[in-house]
């Protein structure tokens, strides 16, 4: 929601400043072509969609941008980490872990394994999260889908209604120009907001949904690492086989930096 609510401002910047050696009508006419396009394609979408599922639009892009900076080494290098603590100290490691981390996925699967729960019942469990994130992903591609097609139109619609505005005009030639800029804005901005936010971001939750099934049998099969309690060596072969490359170099380089174990106090 904060990248939205950037490109918004970004957008308003842009057309806010080059208004400003214009009238205070102009300035004022570029403010309303702004909220009648921003305005009318958040209430068609309101009407479309239920007002919950819109709400979790944001929550939804969010998760996308975590997957996106998933890092397989550090994951790999706490797991193993994780992993000595456990046999150490035993389950009190695991319900410390699932509390600290931010992965969902992780947390159930830690808490999980920390009530002794089967493997199966942990992969089911996890398994049942993803497709809840996967229907939730898929709702919002289709919001902002909708919410591209809308904001043109309703540029359109602006414009058309900034004409009508303009035919009084014609026996004063001297205004129609300024008149016609200013009701072609609403165009400008409807093709902008469908085109720079709501197309861009509903791709971007397209693209993401295969790095996210790669991400989860990453996280899946290091979970059943640290059930199985196996050792150092077998955990690094298994978790290295399911690393994009770039990702398996990187850890190979800061193999010999491991990521500190973070413990809560109060556990």
């Amino acid at each position: 929601m904060r990248f939205i609510i950037f490109i918004i401002c970004f957008i308003c910047i842009i057309f806010f400043s080059s208004s400003l050696h214009e009238s205070s009508h102009a300035i004022l006419s570029n403010i309303i072509s702004i909220a009648f396009v921003l305005g009318g394609t958040l209430i068609a979408t309101m009407i479309s969609f239920p007002l919950e599922k819109i709400k979790q639009v944001s929550s939804v892009l969010k998760k996308a941008y975590e997957i996106e900076k998933f890092d397989y080494s550090d994951t790999t290098k706490y797991t193993l980490q994780l992993v000595r603590e456990y046999k150490k100290n035993g389950f009190k490691t695991l319900e410390s872990a699932s509390k600290d981390v931010t992965n969902s996925y992780l947390s159930i699967g830690y808490q999980m394994i920390a009530d002794r729960c089967e493997w199966k019942q942990i992969k089911t469990a996890i398994e049942k999260e993803f497709i809840y994130d996967t229907t939730q992903n898929e709702s919002s591609q289709r919001i902002l889908c909708s919410m591209a097609k809308y904001a043109p139109s309703f540029g359109l619609a602006g414009t058309i209604i900034g004409l009508m505005k303009v035919f009084p005009q014609l026996t004063n030639p001297v205004n129609i120009g300024s008149a016609i800029s200013i009701a072609l804005l609403t165009t400008l901005y409807g093709v902008l907001a469908s085109n720079l936010i709501f197309m861009p971001l509903a791709n971007k939750l397209k693209e993401n949904s295969t790095d996210e099934e790669i991400v989860l049998g990453f996280n899946l099969e290091a979970l059943k690492c640290i059930h199985d309690k196996d050792y150092s060596i077998i955990i690094e072969q298994r978790l290295a086989g399911l690393m994009p490359k770039y990702e398996l170099i990187k850890y190979r380089s800061e193999k010999s930096e491991p990521l500190q174990l973070r413990i809560s106090e109060n556990s």
